[in-house]
Formats: structure tokens, sequence, C-alpha cells
């Protein structure tokens, strides 16, 4: 009697376990909701492109539309986008309230090209791309937010995805901020590049400063990028523009040294042809006009630090330096310049 009563116990135990897989791994819990995936407060910025390959015309960001649930796509889900900028124009009322000066823009029209706004999540899948071609980033400011705004206006799943640590918010809306770098500077984040060793003459007074501060170097290009020349700087929102625009210089970096295959040459221009000069001068000890791959120290127990490093020699002088109460501009004074910058980074990471 008890031999039978273990047999039937391990017999209704294995069809609840059967009965439990079943329920577990073959029932979709929740229904088929679509979305548009992003971050924080509807922004999706995993978009930094490289500007060679906006220069060579195969840049893109990719933006995704997915689908909740337990269980992957049984059948195919259709979803259409638009453009809708009534989220973009909260973002700037809620950061900015009515201070345009600091309004984030919406991507120039010349600037993307849209995907196919309409797209299939295929049987087996939860996810599909819409492709947004990328071009002309280089005629940009990189100091400017810039975004992209997209809506699902149709879709044939259950519902649209809500959020529920948010009280329930739609996630049909997103906007996908356009972001880009070279090997030399990025606007997804900043790089900002150590005075050392560094001087700067004022060539009519003979007064030397030794600057130790950071200067952040912008894209401009796939192999430039722009920052404040010498020891200029901006004190003030009010005047960044003004500033920027007068007070920096573009840095090409093109072919490798003839003796040294981590230097590559570097030349100097204006930011602003009207509002700055800057001439290279000639090359003193290690301010060559360089850009570095440098790597420092290393044994057998310790690691090798490396740095990225611009080494200049250059004298400039700003055109609109002070406005005088008639209405021009006051031209500074010439400035010689013996410039280190260095940017400390992992040339493994830069691989991934």
């Amino acid at each position: 009697m008890k031999k039978y009563k273990y047999i039937l116990g391990c017999a209704l135990a294995a069809v609840a376990l059967s009965s439990c897989n079943n329920y577990d791994f073959e029932q979709n819990f929740y229904p088929h909701k679509v979305g548009l995936m992003a971050g924080s407060n509807r922004i999706y910025d995993r978009t930094t492109v490289e500007l060679s390959a906006v220069e060579q015309g195969t840049a893109s960001v990719k933006l995704v539309a997915n689908l909740s649930g337990s269980q992957l796509a049984d059948r195919d889900y259709h979803v259409s986008i638009a453009h809708d900028d009534s989220l973009f124009n909260a973002y700037n009322k809620s950061n900015f309230d009515i201070d345009s000066t600091k309004f984030a823009r919406l991507l120039p029209a010349d600037c993307y090209e849209d995907p196919q706004m309409a797209g299939t999540i295929p049987a087996g899948s939860n996810k599909c791309y819409f492709d947004i071609k990328l071009k002309n980033l280089g005629t940009l400011s990189p100091d400017s937010v810039y975004f992209l705004d997209y809506k699902i206006v149709s879709h044939d799943a259950s519902a649209i995805a809500t959020d529920n640590n948010k009280l329930g918010v739609q996630l049909n809306h997103v906007l996908v901020k356009i972001l880009w770098k070279n090997n030399y500077g990025s606007t997804a984040e900043n790089w900002n590049y150590q005075l050392v060793s560094s001087q700067v003459t004022n060539v009519e007074t003979k007064s030397t400063t030794r600057p130790t501060n950071t200067v952040r170097a912008f894209p401009v290009a796939a192999n430039a990028v722009r920052f404040l020349a010498g020891d200029e700087k901006w004190d003030n929102y009010e005047k960044a523009l003004h500033d920027i625009n007068v007070k920096s210089i573009v840095a090409t970096i093109g072919s490798k040294t003839v003796t040294n295959p981590s230097a590559y040459n570097v030349t100097l221009k204006p930011f602003k042809q009207d509002s700055l000069e800057v001439e290279m001068l000639t090359p003193v000890g290690e301010y060559n006009n360089t850009f570095l791959l440098n790597e420092l120290g290393g044994s057998a127990s310790t690691n090798p630090t490396y740095f990225k490093e611009f080494r200049l020699h250059y004298r400039y002088r700003v055109m609109k330096n002070a406005k005088q109460s008639d209405g021009t501009w006051k031209v500074g004074p010439w400035k010689e310049v013996l410039a280190k910058m260095r940017y400390q980074y992992n040339p493994r990471a830069d691989k991934l």
C-alpha cells in the first residue's frame, strides 16, 4: 500500500511539473506591446558616429522599435513612425524655459535622410530597426545639441508599451540625440587636453603666462578639431558664442612624420577667418607642430600610460578683441605659444 501511494505521488508530481513547465515556457505572460527604445527622459543617445564615416557617406544611426512580452513575436507586427516635435518642444521648455540661446536644435534637413517610415517586427523576433543616414555633420556647431524626433503613429500590436516606473508614460515617442567624434575629440563626452610645459608670451609687453588648464577639443572634420587658442577663455555663457568664434583655432592632423611613425604633421588655421590670425612658427625642440601618440613608462610589473598630444609652436592675435565706443573692434596683441596639450587614453578601449 505504501509503495502504491509512493508511485501515485511521484506520478502526480510529474504531471504537476509538466504542467508547470508548459505554463512557464510556452505561454506569453504579458501582452505584446510596441514601443521605441530610449533611455531616461525618452532620449536615445547610442548614436555617436565617426566623422570619417559621415564624410564617406556610410554613417547612420538605428532607431529601434521593440515588442514587449515574455515570448518573441508569434507573427509579424507592423509599426509606422513620423516626425513629431511635441517632445522636442517639451525638452527645451523643461530645461531652459524661455532662454532660447540655450535651446537644443532639430537636426537640419540637409544633415540626414529619413528611413523607411514603416517597419515590421518579424515573427520570431522582438524588434525592428529604422536606419537613419547622417551627412554634413561637419557643417554644424559642435557646441549645440541636436535631435531628431520620431513617434509611433500606427501599429497592430495589442497596445503601446508604457513605463511602469513613471506612472504609465507611453513609450511611443523618442528624441534621437545626434553625436559625432573623430580620433581627437567628441561631442558625446569631454575630451579635455591638459596644458603641460606650456607658455604664452605677449609679444608687445613681453609678459609670459604658463597655463595649466584643460582645453576641450571639438571635432569639426574627420581629421580636425577646434580648441581655444593660447591662454584664451570665455567667462560667461552670454558671451560664449562670440568668444568661441573669435578665439578658436582649428588643428588639422595630416600625414605621419618622416622621423617618427607615432607622430603626425599638424596645420593650424582660424576657426573664423575674419576674427583671428594664426601663424605657425619654426619648431622648437619638442614643440614641433605634430600630433603624437605617446607611450610613457611601463615595465615588467606596471602598464604604460598612453597620451594623445598636440605639440605646437605658433602665434596668433584676436582681431575682434574688444568692442570700442564707435562700434569698431580693437585688435589684440600678437601672442607666441609653445603648447603641449595632453589627453590620456586607453588604446585598447578605443578599439572596442
